[in-house]
């Protein structure tokens, strides 16, 4: 979920308040000019920042009662699709109830910047980086992850 949807979500769970990018830069403890370049470019909210916004208006957002974001629907009739790997990946992480991206990143042996780069960047993961997702997830079917499929 990009910071437009975040918005657009929490309005429609709170209707009665003005949720502006102010006061999601406020929570998240950003400037306003961060929220909106992230916005311009479309950036993915990452876990902890999901997180926070959640406690903040006490809301639950893209969760069924399993605990697993639900991410919109992706194009996959291309082959080696990579482009929603990043969404994928977050998808993962909250599935796996890990909430904090340090240690998703730590178990899967590589930095807290490398996690985000995958999953904001849409960097391709390397042959060790997918090794360490299938070692630590042996349930989570690397075709989906990679491909969407």
């Amino acid at each position: 979920m990009n910071f437009k949807e975040l918005q657009a979500n929490l309005q429609n769970l709170i209707p009665d308040k003005k949720i502006s990018q102010t006061d999601i830069a406020n929570i998240l403890n950003m400037t306003r000019a961060n929220i909106s370049l992230r916005i311009k470019n479309r950036s993915e909210v990452t876990v902890s920042e999901l997180q926070k916004i959640e406690n903040f208006y006490g809301v639950t957002l893209y969760r069924n009662n399993r605990n697993i974001i639900l991410m919109p629907k992706y194009d996959i009739g291309v082959q080696y699709n990579l482009d929603n790997w990043g969404k994928r990946l977050l998808k993962l992480q909250v599935a796996a109830n890990i909430l904090d991206d340090r240690v998703f990143a730590k178990m899967l042996g590589i930095s807290a910047k490398r996690l985000d780069d995958l999953v904001r960047k849409n960097k391709y993961p390397t042959g060790n980086e997918i090794l360490a997702i299938k070692t630590n997830f042996s349930d989570t079917n690397i075709d989906w992850l990679l491909f969407g499929d």
